[in-house]
């Protein structure tokens, strides 16, 4: 699962990328190529200024997909409904092209790495999640958000602890802060995946003593097993978190604007709406 998706762009705006969309049916980008095509979504952009950080001696304009997932079939369905078919030789193949524009890789990838290459200028384009770019891409200042939203595999990042024990009548960051349980000897305990974003929200919200462990699946299960107090991850509909007893008292969503870098915002009132 993962946040709102992202279209990546690394180079000049005026030598690599001009963009406009229409938010009532249709959507035009062009890179040295126009692409139109009427979809009911609208994408989201991101453009990386500096053009020092593509190799020169590189001409083709390289895309990065996610390699696998629901997100990897998505972004295929994306690019169809925009009538571009991307073609490989072999199934497991990493290097593809799309035949309807010419100088242009397609590069499948796990999304951290998208954004990593993409920083890197080892890729000029990239589809992946919102949270992967702000996780990885760490405040990198030269991605900018150009274009707005392609809006599957919607998400949040929350932030959920047990409904039982010292945590029944605890329903807002705030209360969690104020606990007199947390103390340098004693800190509360965080399982997360995203281990730039948790202290960042962390910190940002007043909680000074937070010790973070870093697990990539199955983190409901951390505070039943006693390794953890709480954990930070995405969450969809939020039913595994209620299976497992957990509540979310924090959410945060992305709110991208064009032209801005990678931003999330709190969601307020997240316990009495998802309990």
């Amino acid at each position: 699962m993962t946040a709102i998706q992202t279209f990546f762009l690394q180079g000049s705006v005026s030598t690599l990328l001009s963009s406009q969309s229409s938010v009532t049916s249709c959507r035009k980008v062009s890179l040295k190529f126009t692409v139109s095509c009427c979809s009911a979504t609208s994408p989201l952009a991101v453009v990386n200024g500096n053009v020092e950080k593509r190799p020169s001696d590189r001409t083709e304009v390289r895309i990065g997909l996610p390699s696998k997932g629901r997100m990897a079939a998505d972004s295929l369905d994306l690019l169809k409904d925009c009538q571009l078919s991307v073609r490989q030789v072999y199934p497991r193949q990493y290097v593809a092209e799309i035949p309807q524009i010419p100088n242009l890789e397609v590069w499948f990838q796990r999304p951290k790495d998208i954004v990593r290459k993409l920083v890197a200028g080892d890729l000029d384009l990239g589809i992946v999640g919102l949270d992967t770019v702000c996780e990885y891409g760490q405040g990198d200042g030269d991605l900018i958000i150009v274009h707005d939203a392609l809006e599957y595999g919607d998400c949040r990042l929350s932030l959920a602890i047990p409904k039982y024990g010292i945590f029944e009548n605890v329903n807002s960051m705030k209360e969690l802060a104020e606990m007199p349980q947390w103390t340098p000897e004693r800190p509360l305990r965080v399982a997360t995946g995203f281990t730039y974003m948790g202290p960042k929200f962390m910190k940002e919200n007043g909680l000074k003593h937070v010790t973070f462990s870093t697990a990539d699946g199955a983190l409901e299960a951390a505070p039943a097993m006693g390794i953890a107090d709480a954990i930070v991850d995405l969450v969809s509909s939020g039913t595994t978190l209620r299976e497992n007893n957990l509540k979310e008292i924090e959410r945060w969503s992305h709110r991208a604007k064009s032209g801005g870098p990678c931003r999330w915002q709190k969601v307020p009132n997240a316990a009495k709406r998802c309990t």
